[in-house]
Formats: C-alpha cells, sequence, structure tokens
C-alpha cells in the first residue's frame, strides 16, 4: 500500500444518506471532492460514519462508493461489528470492494479480555489480505486494549498502524516511546498537539476544516491548535451526535442532499 496513507491526515467520513436512507453516490462523490486536496486517505464507516450502525447493504454500498469516487486516494474501510467473525466477513468483502486496508475495533463488551482481543486480531490478520489498522477506542467497543497488548498485537504480520482514540494524551505518549514498530494516527481532536509526534491524524474535523487539519499537522503551532479547538465547539464535535453536525453543516455548504443521519443509540468517538 502506499506509503502515502500512513501519514498526513485521513479523514474520517460521514455517511450521505438520501431522504429515503439509503447510501448518497452524488454526496459521496462531492464530500471526497472537497477533501481530496489536503488528505492522504479516506476512512468511510468508522464512528463518524455511524459505522456501528450500518447494515451489511449499507456498508457495502458505502464502501464501494467510496473506492468509486476516491480518484487515486486508498480507502481504508472501517469495520464495527461486535464479533470477529463478522468483521472477517466484512474484511474479505472490503478486499473485493476494493479497499486497501481495514480499520477494525476489539470485539464489544467489558467480559472480552485481553487475551481475547489479541485472539481476535490475530484470527483478522490471518483471514484478510488487507493491512489492518487497529483502532483503539471505547466508546464503541466498550473496553480498552492494554499497552501491553497493544504492542503485542502491533508485532503481527498484518497491523500496520493504530489509530489511537483512546482519549488518553499519557497512553499514546506512552506508546509511542514504546517504538510498536507502526504507525500512529490521533483520533481525537482536542489531543492533536499533546500527544507527542504521531505520523498523523484520522479526525471527524476533515470533512468540513480538511485545510486547517492539514495546516496543523504541517506547521503544528498554538494559533492553529486553537483554531482547531475552536472549529470543535463552533460544529458542536464535543457532542455525542458529532457525526449530526457535521452533515448539518456540510448540507448548509451544499455538500450533502440531507443532513439525515441513521436512527440508532448515539456514541462517542
Amino acid at each position: 500500500m502506499e506509503n502515502q496513507a500512513w501519514t498526513g491526515v485521513i479523514v474520517a467520513l460521514v455517511t450521505p444518506l438520501t431522504d429515503a436512507g439509503e447510501i448518497c453516490a452524488p454526496d459521496i462523490a462531492r464530500l471526497i471532492a472537497s477533501v481530496r486536496p489536503h488528505v492522504t486517505a479516506l476512512v468511510p464507516a468508522l464512528s463518524t460514519g455511524e459505522g456501528w450502525a450500518l447494515s451489511d447493504r449499507q456498508w457495502s454500498q458505502l464502501i464501494a462508493s467510496t473506492v468509486r469516487y476516491a480518484g487515486g486516494l486508498p480507502v481504508l474501510a472501517g469495520i464495527e461489528c461486535p464479533q470477529t467473525t463478522e468483521v472477517i466477513a466484512r474484511a474479505r468483502l472490503a478486499a473485493v470492494l476494493g479497499a486497501r486496508a481495514v480499520v477494525v475495533t476489539t470485539p464489544y463488551g467489558p467480559q472480552v479480555s485481553q487475551q481475547d482481543m489479541y485472539r481476535h486480531y490475530t484470527a483478522v490478520t490471518q483471514a484478510t489480505p488487507l493491512p489492518v489498522v487497529v483502532y483503539h477506542e471505547s466508546a464503541v467497543s466498550g473496553n480498552n486494549l492494554e499497552l501491553d497488548t497493544l504492542l503485542r498485537v502491533c508485532r503481527l504480520a498484518g497491523v500496520v498502524a493504530v489509530k489511537d482514540s483512546g482519549g488518553s494524551p499519557a497512553f499514546t505518549r506512552r506508546l509511542i516511546a514504546a517504538r510498536p514498530g507502526v504507525p500512529i494516527f490521533q483520533g481525537i481532536e482536542a489531543l492533536l498537539l499533546e500527544v507527542g509526534d504521531v505520523d498523523g491524524y484520522v479526525v471527524a474535523l476533515a470533512n468540513i476544516e480538511p485545510a486547517l487539519c492539514a495546516e496543523l499537522f504541517v506547521e503544528p503551532s498554538t494559533a492553529r491548535a486553537s483554531a482547531v479547538r475552536a472549529a470543535c465547539e463552533r460544529y458542536g464535535l464535543a457532542r455525542p451526535d458529532w457525526y449530526r453536525m457535521i452533515k448539518a453543516e456540510l448540507h448548509r455548504r451544499g455538500v450533502l442532499t440531507t443532513a439525515r443521519i441513521i436512527q440508532t443509540k448515539e456514541v462517542l468517538a
């Protein structure tokens, strides 16, 4: 896979819908065109894309449409499913649909042990030909990878990066210091300058302010960081339905035909 995908700003895309709740391919094309000059890769179907709520049909249509309109940008398919078997099924389909990698959470639930998480990523990497990005978070899965477990996972053949949305700058700094051997991406806008020397960002803000995110990565400064925080406040990205707020802004700008979301429970990024 191209080296460009493992540095810089990767956009965690929203999922454009029609009034009838179907995947809206023309809106996907417009959205990608609006961010393409500033990002190095596209991630549909993560939390910002309401990935936990997409049906199999919606997920497949979303990945296929994103690949179709990517214009040369790598597509990293988000997979948010409770069970390893479901993740493997979607990972295999992602390869068929033209994705260049998958971004995968742990299985869901507080009962999932650290060894279970390690076995999960072992099974996924062995079952798909695609590179695997570890999505370190707790809001969707309801659990957390401990540092030692995450480092073991990073040593698996096929694991190529970590998206860290755990919310702890101290944890991210410890991860970087441990030299995991794969790129580390920060996934929370408010922490972009607090976590140390990461390889890039995977952020929702890049849907609406891709240039600002790219400028912060290329030339970090407190002024740009303040501008990012102000943008997050302006667009309501700290809300539990941040994806709704992003869609509303993109609809206001004429990028999206509707601001419709998938009606489901709300989770944090």
